[in-house]
């Protein structure tokens, strides 16, 4: 489906690359986290019959405890969707351009055609403490990015742009796709087959919202609640699942 894969190169720091893959006997990749799944629809009063233009929000948040072990590191992102909203990129102008790693952000908006951008959120890179800005013993937040959604390079994908200064080149372009669920009670997924590898470093918080006005989602209130199910891979073969509910009204 992708035409290439895109990955991050991590810091050139010698004490970030001694840490990186850095193994905790007895433990895998789920164990090492507490991976949770954000999502929200707005406006929650909605038709119960017709769907409607919402903005979608959707992401993923993980715990930063085990920065240095590579194996705590997503490999692959599913994000299930209720069958009561419905993404349709289908009328969306498409940018046919593959954005580079380290596009600054307005660069890759002037580059996208009008209408291709039709989303954006943010981020959070977790890294050793000789990551942080200055060096210290701990670990902190050495990143956060700005994401930008837009729609391509083909009909059903889209590309997730990320960029912060502090990364630069190594600000990751992540390849995305909307797909079916097969799963009962949810009608389509966002689908990251091959996640940033980021060595040492930890992403530990990627969203995005999908502009109202793009008309890119609709939902509709029927039932009265809206469902969010993460599935997570790490570099391990492990995964677990992480699941969120929102009521909504029937207007």
């Amino acid at each position: 489906m992708f035409t290439k894969s895109r990955k991050v190169v991590a810091l050139a720091l010698a004490s970030t690359v001694a840490l990186t893959g850095v193994a905790i006997a007895g433990t895998t990749g789920a164990d090492l986290n507490d991976a949770n799944v954000v999502g929200k629809v707005t406006p929650n009063k909605l038709d119960k019959k017709k769907f409607k233009p919402v903005a979608l929000f959707l992401g993923v948040e993980n715990s930063p405890d085990s920065t240095g072990n590579e194996d705590a590191n997503a490999a692959a992102e599913n994000i299930k969707i209720s069958d009561n909203v419905k993404v349709n990129l289908k009328n969306t102008p498409i940018c046919t351009t593959e954005l580079e790693n380290g596009t600054p952000t307005d660069v890759a908006r002037d580059i996208c055609p009008n209408g291709s951008y039709i989303g954006k959120g943010d981020a959070e890179v977790y890294g050793p403490g000789a990551f942080c800005s200055p060096p210290q013993v701990d670990p902190c937040v050495g990143a956060e990015p700005v994401v930008s959604v837009f729609h391509g390079p083909e009909q059903d994908e889209l590309q997730l742009h990320t960029y912060d200064p502090g990364l630069g080149a190594a600000s990751p372009v992540v390849d995305a796709a909307i797909v079916k669920a097969n799963k009962k009670g949810y009608g389509q997924a966002l689908d990251v087959p091959n996640a940033p590898t980021t060595g040492a470093l930890k992403i530990t918080k990627f969203n995005a919202e999908l502009f109202k006005d793009s008309k890119v989602a609709k939902a509709r209130c029927k039932p009265k609640e809206i469902k969010f199910l993460r599935k997570v891979t790490y570099h391990d073969d492990s995964s677990e699942t992480a699941k969120l509910t929102q009521k909504c009204k029937v207007k």
